[in-house]
This record gives structure tokens, sequence and C-alpha cells, in this order.
């Protein structure tokens, strides 16, 4: 069922600071997309098409002011996925502190509203990217177009690269303006990003702007941002959300709206990584390693050692005003953040703190990769 009362969703909300200080003991289960049978995987697309089938939250405020975010205003027609979309459009939490805590955050969040208002049981699922780099293009990752159960191909070049099969063919969205899903393989995306703004070219070497963005992301690289960077959240961020890296290569190279370029038909639309959750799979991407392929990554290196554990450096504001000041700042500039400081919501969800999501088996987050 695609609906949930207004008792149910409120009771979410009661729960909430019982469930913080809850001990883990029957922790969610995060396995690899592609383990899963046609079953699960059928479940997790309905359960992300119940939340785009949901009204927009009356709750939604943005926290950030327009002049800096450059997003448009709010729509309150558009639906409660639009709403999880806008939240990261507003906060422009990438190379900050805030980048792998946040994440961490907002899939559960995303996973909890897909058990409230569907039922969703099976475990936030994750992509594992290091599986396709050698050929992203051709890889089994693009090639399940089920109706049901299959996230779909790559998106037809004479249509605005909308996709056209698997569950998610003419997914509906709502940001920047109201578009169908696209995807658009680009195997070296870097110039055109770099071109899409003055203050993003100055962090652009030529050698970086001719990277094939799948040489970024294999296993043995990935293996080697885990066990390289002991004991330095900093360094150990920087390796995953820098200009080229893993994080950003696998948005790039899948385009589209996976990596917030803009619609044909939208005016006046500022590319970037503030559209990144448009696509579903951002959620996949993140719920590896990285929210996910970048939390899974996270978590594997927090395991390393007790240090790595409840490590925490960063900023709150991005340092991009030019090298120099993001080579001082290169996860965040002040004010500091530091563990108990609140993880933004923009009112849509309860809010935690950083220090509550740092250990993923304990409190009310409560998951292990399997």
């Amino acid at each position: 069922m695609c609906s949930v009362s207004t008792f149910s969703y409120l009771l979410f909300y009661a729960l909430f600071t019982v469930l913080i200080n809850a001990q883990c003991t029957n922790p969610t289960i995060r396995r690899e997309w592609r383990t899963l049978d046609r079953d699960g995987r059928a479940a997790w697309i309905s359960a992300v098409k119940c939340l785009a089938a949901s009204p927009n939250n009356p709750d939604l405020v943005a926290t950030v002011n327009s002049s800096i975010s450059q997003i448009p205003a709010m729509n309150t027609s558009a639906s409660f996925w639009d709403d999880i979309s806008y939240i990261h459009m507003d906060l422009n939490i990438h190379q900050t502190g805030m980048f792998l805590p946040f994440h961490r955050w907002f899939v559960h969040l995303v996973e909890q509203a897909m058990v409230e208002k569907y039922g969703f049981s099976g475990g936030f699922p994750y992509w594992n990217w290091t599986i396709d780099a050698p050929d992203f293009y051709k890889s089994s990752w693009w090639q399940d177009l089920d109706t049901e159960s299959g996230l779909g191909g790559w998106g037809d070049p004479d249509k605005d690269y909308e996709v056209q099969d698997g569950a998610f063919a003419g997914f509906a969205l709502a940001n920047p303006s109201y578009h169908p899903m696209r995807y658009q393989y680009t195997a070296q995306p870097f110039a055109a990003f770099a071109a899409s703004s003055p203050t993003i070219a100055q962090f652009f070497n030529s050698t970086m702007l001719e990277t094939y963005a799948n040489s970024t992301f294999h296993a043995d690289q990935i293996a080697a941002i885990i066990a390289g960077n002991p004991r330095d959240l900093v360094n150990f961020q920087i390796s995953l959300d820098n200009w080229i890296c893993a994080h950003g290569s696998v948005h790039a190279i899948t385009g589209g709206d996976l990596a917030g370029t803009c619609p044909a038909t939208t005016e006046d639309c500022i590319p970037g990584n503030k559209w990144w959750p448009n696509s579903p799979l951002v959620f996949l991407h993140h719920a590896t390693k990285d929210i996910l392929m970048i939390d899974k990554i996270w978590s594997d290196w927090q395991n390393l050692n007790e240090t790595s554990a409840t490590a925490f450096a960063g900023g709150s504001v991005q340092a991009f005003d030019n090298t120099t000041y993001l080579a001082e700042y290169p996860t965040g500039a002040p004010p500091m953040l530091n563990t108990s400081s609140d993880i933004y919501t923009d009112n849509m969800f309860p809010g935690v703190t950083i220090g509550d999501v740092l250990n993923h088996t304990a409190r009310y987050l409560c998951y292990v990769y399997e």
C-alpha cells in the first residue's frame, strides 16, 4: 500500500526519541543490488515509486538563502521524492564536514520513509560500481530492462537522454523543472563540468580534463583509499569527495540526472551536484560504500581501528573561493563542525547530531553491510 495515515506518520516522530537511544540488536542487512532476487529488487523500486506518488511535505523549509544555493523556489505541488531531492539541492554539503554524516543520515531517513509509507522491509541495497568500472557502458548494471525489477538502460539521445526502459522509464521529476529521468553516458565528463563555471574551472588542469571517469573507481583504487588513510579522516574524505574521485566520477560518467545536468527544456538552470538525488541510483550509490557505496567505504575505513571509528573533522562552508582557500580547508571552512553539531534537515525529518551517526551498528541506524 502506497500510503500512510497521519497517525502512523506522527507516530514515527513520536518514537524517534526512543529509537535514537535504543540498542541495535537486530541490524538491517544491506546487500549489493545484484545479489537480490527479482522480488527484492521490485520491492525497493516499488517503495521509491511510492515516495514519488506521495504528496509534498508542507513542513519542508529551505535553510540556505536562495542567493547562495541558486536553486528554484520550492514547488508545493511536487512529490515527497522531489522534497527529498530538494533537501540535497538546498544544503550544499559536498566538500564540507557534513558530506559523510549527512549522506549516512540521508539514506537512512529515506529508508525509514519507505518503511512508513510503503512497508518496505528488505534492507536498503547498495551499488558496488567497482564491478562495473572495467567497461561501464556495457556493464550488466545497465542490462536489466524488466519493467518491475530492472533499473533500465541508457537514455535516448534523440529524447534528451530520457530513460526508455526498465522500471524507471518515464519516472517524473520536478527539479529543476518537470521532466522524465535521464541518463547520458559520458566517458570523459570533466571538461564539460569545468566549462560550466569559471569558479569550478580553476580547480582543473589539462590532465584532469582528459581523465576517463571509470579510471578512478576500480576495486584496487578503493582498497587503497581505505587502507591508505589510517586515522586521517580529512585525507580519506578528500580521496572520495574531490573534483575527480570515485564518488564524483560515478555521477559524472552516468550523466543526466545522476550528474545534475539540466533538462533541455529548463531555462536558467545551473548544472551541478545539487540535482543528484533526482535519480534513485544516488541512493544505491550512496548506500554502497558511497552514500551506501560511499557509506560502505566509510564503514570499511572506520572498521580498521578504534581511532578511525570515532574520527570526525571538517567545516560547514564550501571553500570554493580559490585554490589556496580550498587547500587550507578541503573539507569545509569555518564555522567548524564537531560531533555535537546538528545535521541539517530542512525541517522535513527529525534532527540528529553528527555523533549520532558515526556508528551505524548502534543506536537508531542499526544496519550492517554484507
